[in-house]
Protein backbone atom coordinates (compact mmCIF):
# COMPACT_ATOMS: atom_id res chain seq x y z
CA UNK A 1 0.00 0.00 0.00
CA UNK A 2 1.14 3.53 -0.76
CA UNK A 3 0.47 6.26 1.73
CA UNK A 4 0.05 9.86 0.20
CA UNK A 5 0.56 13.01 2.75
CA UNK A 6 1.87 16.45 2.13
CA UNK A 7 4.15 18.25 5.16
CA UNK A 8 1.80 21.79 4.61
CA UNK A 9 -0.74 20.56 7.04
CA UNK A 10 1.40 21.99 9.76
CA UNK A 11 0.99 25.56 8.18
CA UNK A 12 -2.55 24.84 9.54
CA UNK A 13 -3.21 25.63 13.71
CA UNK A 14 -6.61 26.55 14.59
CA UNK A 15 -6.12 27.85 18.10
CA UNK A 16 -8.79 28.66 20.42
CA UNK A 17 -12.51 27.46 19.07
CA UNK A 18 -15.72 27.99 20.82
CA UNK A 19 -17.85 24.74 20.47
CA UNK A 20 -21.51 24.75 22.19
CA UNK A 21 -20.95 28.01 23.75
CA UNK A 22 -18.02 26.58 25.41
CA UNK A 23 -14.39 27.59 24.61
CA UNK A 24 -11.62 24.59 24.14
CA UNK A 25 -8.03 24.37 22.42
CA UNK A 26 -8.83 22.58 19.06
CA UNK A 27 -8.31 19.20 19.00
CA UNK A 28 -6.84 19.13 15.04
CA UNK A 29 -3.20 19.64 15.38
CA UNK A 30 -0.53 18.54 13.80
CA UNK A 31 0.58 15.73 16.08
CA UNK A 32 -2.43 13.50 14.70
CA UNK A 33 -1.16 13.26 11.58
CA UNK A 34 2.58 12.63 13.45
CA UNK A 35 1.05 9.11 15.11
CA UNK A 36 -0.82 8.38 11.52
CA UNK A 37 2.88 8.19 10.39
CA UNK A 38 4.15 6.67 12.81
CA UNK A 39 1.61 4.01 12.37
CA UNK A 40 2.27 3.51 8.34
CA UNK A 41 6.23 3.65 9.21
CA UNK A 42 5.99 0.67 11.37
CA UNK A 43 4.03 -0.93 8.79
CA UNK A 44 6.80 -0.27 6.31
CA UNK A 45 4.30 1.04 3.79
CA UNK A 46 5.85 3.53 1.01
CA UNK A 47 5.65 7.41 1.50
CA UNK A 48 4.63 9.46 -1.60
CA UNK A 49 4.48 13.44 -1.63
CA UNK A 50 1.67 14.71 -2.47
CA UNK A 51 1.54 16.38 -5.93
CA UNK A 52 -0.23 19.58 -7.37
CA UNK A 53 -3.03 18.65 -9.68
CA UNK A 54 -4.20 22.49 -9.39
CA UNK A 55 -7.47 24.25 -8.52
CA UNK A 56 -9.61 23.00 -11.23
CA UNK A 57 -10.29 19.62 -9.59
CA UNK A 58 -11.46 21.66 -6.55
CA UNK A 59 -13.53 23.65 -8.33
CA UNK A 60 -15.91 20.76 -9.57
CA UNK A 61 -16.68 20.19 -6.05
CA UNK A 62 -16.98 23.45 -4.57
CA UNK A 63 -18.43 26.82 -5.90
CA UNK A 64 -15.67 29.13 -7.21
CA UNK A 65 -17.13 32.14 -4.29
CA UNK A 66 -16.29 29.27 -1.56
CA UNK A 67 -12.99 28.73 -3.14
CA UNK A 68 -11.79 32.34 -3.44
CA UNK A 69 -13.09 32.91 0.18
CA UNK A 70 -10.61 30.75 2.10
CA UNK A 71 -7.42 31.54 -0.67
CA UNK A 72 -8.43 35.30 0.66
CA UNK A 73 -10.03 35.33 3.28
CA UNK A 74 -7.40 35.46 5.88
CA UNK A 75 -5.66 38.75 4.24
CA UNK A 76 -8.26 40.30 3.88
CA UNK A 77 -9.59 39.75 7.37
CA UNK A 78 -5.80 41.28 8.36
CA UNK A 79 -6.04 43.97 6.19
CA UNK A 80 -9.67 45.25 7.36
CA UNK A 81 -7.68 45.51 11.00
CA UNK A 82 -9.64 42.97 12.54
CA UNK A 83 -7.55 40.26 14.93
CA UNK A 84 -6.20 37.24 14.98
CA UNK A 85 -8.07 34.48 12.68
CA UNK A 86 -11.13 34.69 10.59
CA UNK A 87 -14.20 33.40 12.93
CA UNK A 88 -17.89 34.24 12.28
CA UNK A 89 -19.75 36.22 14.25
CA UNK A 90 -22.74 36.30 12.47
CA UNK A 91 -24.72 33.57 10.33
CA UNK A 92 -26.50 34.33 7.28
CA UNK A 93 -28.80 31.48 6.84
CA UNK A 94 -31.60 32.47 4.26
CA UNK A 95 -30.04 33.84 0.76
CA UNK A 96 -28.79 31.30 -1.90
CA UNK A 97 -25.42 32.97 -2.80
CA UNK A 98 -23.48 35.27 -1.43
CA UNK A 99 -22.47 38.48 -2.44
CA UNK A 100 -19.22 39.89 -3.94
CA UNK A 101 -19.54 43.19 -2.70
CA UNK A 102 -20.16 41.63 1.16
CA UNK A 103 -17.31 42.22 3.67
CA UNK A 104 -15.35 39.46 5.12
CA UNK A 105 -16.91 39.11 8.01
CA UNK A 106 -20.54 38.75 6.22
CA UNK A 107 -18.32 35.93 3.99
CA UNK A 108 -17.09 34.45 7.10
CA UNK A 109 -20.67 33.96 8.23
CA UNK A 110 -22.22 32.38 4.63
CA UNK A 111 -19.42 30.11 4.23
CA UNK A 112 -18.58 28.88 7.65
CA UNK A 113 -21.30 27.00 9.77
CA UNK A 114 -19.66 26.95 13.45
CA UNK A 115 -16.69 28.67 15.60
CA UNK A 116 -14.81 25.66 15.15
CA UNK A 117 -13.51 26.00 11.93
CA UNK A 118 -11.55 29.57 11.75
CA UNK A 119 -9.38 30.12 9.05
CA UNK A 120 -5.34 31.29 10.01
CA UNK A 121 -2.55 32.44 8.19
CA UNK A 122 -1.94 28.60 6.90
CA UNK A 123 -5.66 27.46 6.79
CA UNK A 124 -5.56 27.71 3.17
CA UNK A 125 -2.16 25.92 2.41
CA UNK A 126 -3.21 23.46 4.10
CA UNK A 127 -6.32 22.93 3.19
CA UNK A 128 -5.43 23.05 -0.62
CA UNK A 129 -2.59 20.17 -0.09
CA UNK A 130 -4.83 18.06 1.63
CA UNK A 131 -7.20 17.75 -1.23
CA UNK A 132 -3.34 17.62 -3.38
CA UNK A 133 -2.73 14.27 -0.90
CA UNK A 134 -6.32 12.63 -2.16
CA UNK A 135 -5.96 13.60 -5.80
CA UNK A 136 -2.74 11.74 -6.59
CA UNK A 137 -4.30 8.62 -4.32
CA UNK A 138 -7.04 8.52 -6.57
CA UNK A 139 -4.83 8.62 -9.42
CA UNK A 140 -2.72 5.18 -8.09
CA UNK A 141 -6.02 3.96 -7.65
CA UNK A 142 -6.96 5.09 -11.26
CA UNK A 143 -3.65 3.32 -12.48
CA UNK A 144 -3.92 -0.01 -11.27
CA UNK A 145 -3.24 -0.07 -7.50
CA UNK A 146 -5.71 -1.76 -4.81
CA UNK A 147 -5.50 -0.05 -1.57
CA UNK A 148 -4.21 3.39 -1.27
CA UNK A 149 -4.08 5.86 1.71
CA UNK A 150 -4.63 9.46 1.80
CA UNK A 151 -3.41 11.16 5.30
CA UNK A 152 -4.84 14.03 4.86
CA UNK A 153 -5.21 17.40 7.30
CA UNK A 154 -7.32 19.08 8.06
CA UNK A 155 -10.32 16.42 7.51
CA UNK A 156 -12.93 17.34 4.67
CA UNK A 157 -16.09 15.66 5.23
CA UNK A 158 -18.10 18.35 7.04
CA UNK A 159 -17.16 20.48 3.74
CA UNK A 160 -20.23 21.39 1.41
CA UNK A 161 -20.58 22.72 -1.78
CA UNK A 162 -19.84 26.33 -0.33
CA UNK A 163 -19.32 25.74 3.14
CA UNK A 164 -16.93 24.94 5.69
CA UNK A 165 -17.60 23.49 8.62
CA UNK A 166 -16.29 20.56 11.63
CA UNK A 167 -12.83 21.98 11.57
CA UNK A 168 -13.01 21.04 7.66
CA UNK A 169 -12.76 23.38 5.15
CA UNK A 170 -12.07 20.93 1.57
CA UNK A 171 -14.30 17.43 1.42
CA UNK A 172 -10.99 16.00 0.20
CA UNK A 173 -12.99 12.49 -0.54
CA UNK A 174 -15.76 14.01 -2.28
CA UNK A 175 -12.61 16.16 -4.81
CA UNK A 176 -10.99 12.65 -5.34
CA UNK A 177 -14.48 10.91 -5.70
CA UNK A 178 -15.41 13.25 -8.15
CA UNK A 179 -11.77 12.85 -10.22
CA UNK A 180 -11.81 9.37 -10.27
CA UNK A 181 -15.48 9.15 -11.09
CA UNK A 182 -15.20 11.47 -14.60
CA UNK A 183 -18.33 11.50 -16.80
CA UNK A 184 -18.93 7.77 -16.22
CA UNK A 185 -17.72 5.82 -13.86
CA UNK A 186 -19.77 4.86 -10.95
CA UNK A 187 -18.15 4.81 -7.21
CA UNK A 188 -18.69 4.40 -3.57
CA UNK A 189 -17.85 6.30 -0.38
CA UNK A 190 -18.21 4.82 3.06
CA UNK A 191 -17.45 7.42 6.29
CA UNK A 192 -17.12 5.86 9.74
CA UNK A 193 -16.41 9.14 11.50
CA UNK A 194 -17.71 9.29 14.75
CA UNK A 195 -19.84 12.58 12.82
CA UNK A 196 -21.93 12.52 9.58
CA UNK A 197 -20.10 13.24 6.65
CA UNK A 198 -22.90 15.75 5.97
CA UNK A 199 -20.83 17.74 3.19
CA UNK A 200 -20.04 14.57 1.33
CA UNK A 201 -23.35 14.15 1.71
CA UNK A 202 -24.42 17.61 0.27
CA UNK A 203 -22.41 17.33 -2.64
CA UNK A 204 -23.81 14.06 -4.21
CA UNK A 205 -27.04 14.36 -3.50
CA UNK A 206 -28.37 13.86 -6.69
CA UNK A 207 -25.43 12.48 -8.34
CA UNK A 208 -26.75 9.00 -8.65
CA UNK A 209 -23.42 7.33 -9.65
CA UNK A 210 -21.67 7.98 -6.24
CA UNK A 211 -23.22 5.83 -3.17
CA UNK A 212 -23.12 7.62 0.25
CA UNK A 213 -23.25 5.69 3.28
CA UNK A 214 -22.40 6.81 6.79
CA UNK A 215 -22.32 4.67 10.07
CA UNK A 216 -22.07 7.51 12.86
CA UNK A 217 -23.46 9.33 16.15
CA UNK A 218 -27.02 10.02 15.78
CA UNK A 219 -26.95 13.78 15.17
CA UNK A 220 -29.58 14.07 18.02
CA UNK A 221 -27.67 16.90 20.24
CA UNK A 222 -24.21 15.62 18.08
CA UNK A 223 -22.09 17.62 15.44
CA UNK A 224 -23.34 18.06 12.57
CA UNK A 225 -27.35 18.21 14.43
CA UNK A 226 -29.18 18.59 11.42
CA UNK A 227 -28.39 15.77 8.85
CA UNK A 228 -27.55 12.17 9.37
CA UNK A 229 -30.99 10.92 10.08
CA UNK A 230 -31.88 7.56 8.34
CA UNK A 231 -34.63 8.96 6.36
CA UNK A 232 -31.82 10.94 4.17
CA UNK A 233 -32.03 8.66 0.75
CA UNK A 234 -30.93 11.06 -1.54
CA UNK A 235 -32.27 13.86 -3.73
CA UNK A 236 -35.33 13.52 -6.26
CA UNK A 237 -32.42 12.44 -9.19
CA UNK A 238 -30.53 9.70 -6.73
CA UNK A 239 -33.05 8.23 -4.46
CA UNK A 240 -31.34 5.23 -2.93
CA UNK A 241 -27.70 6.63 -3.35
CA UNK A 242 -27.73 7.76 0.27
CA UNK A 243 -27.78 5.64 3.38
CA UNK A 244 -26.95 6.77 6.96
CA UNK A 245 -26.60 4.31 9.91
CA UNK A 246 -26.75 6.61 12.98
CA UNK A 247 -26.50 5.27 16.62
CA UNK A 248 -27.46 5.91 19.98
CA UNK A 249 -24.88 7.72 21.95
CA UNK A 250 -22.18 5.31 23.62
CA UNK A 251 -22.64 2.52 21.21
CA UNK A 252 -19.85 0.23 20.87
CA UNK A 253 -18.27 -2.44 18.50
CA UNK A 254 -21.25 -4.84 17.85
CA UNK A 255 -23.66 -1.76 16.37
CA UNK A 256 -20.89 0.21 15.02
CA UNK A 257 -19.62 -3.43 13.37
CA UNK A 258 -22.74 -4.14 12.10
CA UNK A 259 -23.53 -0.50 10.84
CA UNK A 260 -20.21 -0.62 9.03
CA UNK A 261 -21.26 -4.18 7.36
CA UNK A 262 -24.31 -2.78 6.37
CA UNK A 263 -22.74 0.26 4.44
CA UNK A 264 -20.10 -2.03 2.75
CA UNK A 265 -22.55 -4.41 1.32
CA UNK A 266 -25.03 -2.00 0.13
CA UNK A 267 -21.80 0.06 -1.51
CA UNK A 268 -21.01 -2.72 -3.54
CA UNK A 269 -24.53 -3.46 -4.45
CA UNK A 270 -23.88 -0.32 -6.16
CA UNK A 271 -21.53 -2.22 -8.18
CA UNK A 272 -18.52 0.44 -7.67
CA UNK A 273 -15.49 0.37 -9.60
CA UNK A 274 -13.79 1.54 -6.17
CA UNK A 275 -14.81 2.26 -2.80
CA UNK A 276 -13.27 5.37 -0.96
CA UNK A 277 -13.56 5.60 3.17
CA UNK A 278 -13.59 8.44 4.95
CA UNK A 279 -11.56 7.04 7.64
CA UNK A 280 -12.06 8.49 10.59
CA UNK A 281 -11.26 7.27 14.40
CA UNK A 282 -12.87 9.42 16.31
CA UNK A 283 -15.54 6.55 17.54
CA UNK A 284 -13.04 5.33 19.56
CA UNK A 285 -14.30 5.38 23.58
CA UNK A 286 -11.16 7.27 24.48
CA UNK A 287 -11.47 10.04 21.72
CA UNK A 288 -12.24 13.63 23.50
CA UNK A 289 -15.00 13.87 20.51
CA UNK A 290 -16.90 11.78 23.23
CA UNK A 291 -19.72 9.96 20.67
CA UNK A 292 -19.26 6.63 21.06
CA UNK A 293 -17.42 3.53 22.97
CA UNK A 294 -15.92 2.11 20.11
CA UNK A 295 -12.38 -0.16 21.20
CA UNK A 296 -9.53 -0.85 18.86
CA UNK A 297 -10.68 -4.16 17.92
CA UNK A 298 -13.86 -2.94 16.32
CA UNK A 299 -11.25 -0.78 13.65
CA UNK A 300 -9.07 -4.15 13.12
CA UNK A 301 -12.89 -5.92 12.54
CA UNK A 302 -13.52 -3.31 9.77
CA UNK A 303 -10.08 -3.03 8.17
CA UNK A 304 -10.50 -7.18 7.70
CA UNK A 305 -13.33 -6.50 5.98
CA UNK A 306 -12.15 -4.26 3.82
CA UNK A 307 -9.23 -6.26 3.28
CA UNK A 308 -11.76 -9.27 1.72
CA UNK A 309 -13.31 -7.40 -0.95
CA UNK A 310 -12.26 -7.56 -4.54
CA UNK A 311 -12.79 -4.05 -5.63
CA UNK A 312 -9.93 -1.15 -5.34
CA UNK A 313 -10.13 0.58 -2.00
CA UNK A 314 -8.94 4.48 -1.43
CA UNK A 315 -8.36 5.47 2.28
CA UNK A 316 -8.96 9.06 2.94
CA UNK A 317 -8.54 10.47 6.40
CA UNK A 318 -10.84 12.36 8.42
CA UNK A 319 -10.73 12.37 11.96
CA UNK A 320 -9.18 11.08 15.44
CA UNK A 321 -8.10 13.12 18.09
CA UNK A 322 -6.81 10.98 20.86
CA UNK A 323 -2.96 11.49 20.41
CA UNK A 324 -2.38 8.50 22.65
CA UNK A 325 -4.32 5.95 21.13
CA UNK A 326 -3.93 7.42 17.24
CA UNK A 327 -0.89 5.39 16.61
CA UNK A 328 -2.16 2.14 17.90
CA UNK A 329 -5.90 1.80 16.51
CA UNK A 330 -4.22 2.70 12.76
CA UNK A 331 -1.66 0.12 13.37
CA UNK A 332 -4.72 -2.53 14.44
CA UNK A 333 -6.70 -1.51 11.33
CA UNK A 334 -3.77 -1.83 8.88
CA UNK A 335 -3.18 -5.50 10.56
CA UNK A 336 -6.93 -6.04 9.64
CA UNK A 337 -6.26 -5.11 6.29
CA UNK A 338 -3.72 -7.35 5.80
CA UNK A 339 -0.78 -5.39 5.52
CA UNK A 340 0.59 -3.94 8.88
CA UNK A 341 3.82 -5.86 10.58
Amino acid sequence: MKVVCSTHHRAHFPGNVVENGVARSSRDVPERLDALLRAVKSASLEIVDATDHGRAPLATVHSAAYLDFLATAYQEWKSSGLPARVIPAVFETRRPACRDDWSVIAKAGFHLRDQITPVNEGTWLAAYWAAQAALPAAELVKNGERQVYALCRPSGHHAGRDFGGGATYLNNVAIAAKWFAGEAERVAIIDIDVHHGNGTQDIFWNDDRVFFSSVHRSPKGYYPHFTGYRDEVGGPGATGSTLNWPMREGAADVEFVEGFRTCLFAALKHDPVAIFVSLGFDALATDPANGLRVTEKAYETIGTMLGSIEVPLLLVQEGGYDLGTLETVARRFLSGLGIAR
